[in-house]
């Protein structure tokens, strides 16, 4: 559930922050191709922050068990 939610945020920064004008010509034509690339950025990055929260986790409980 937490990789979802991560997701939907990458989604959303990567759709508000950042100017994709800069680094595409965006028109009426490849607006949907710019779209679906911004959707597959944000599940990369959503993935990766999910992967170093779900490592953050393990390590402190490893730590707090005595087993690291």
């Amino acid at each position: 559930m937490q990789s979802f939610a991560l997701y939907f945020l990458a989604f959303h920064l990567l759709s508000t922050v950042v100017e994709w004008e800069r680094f595409f010509k965006v028109n009426a034509d490849n607006a949907m191709k710019i779209r679906f690339l911004i959707l597959l950025f944000s599940i990369a990055l959503g993935y990766l922050v999910s992967l170093f929260f779900i490592g953050i986790y393990d390590m402190s409980r490893a730590i707090f068990n005595g087993t690291l």
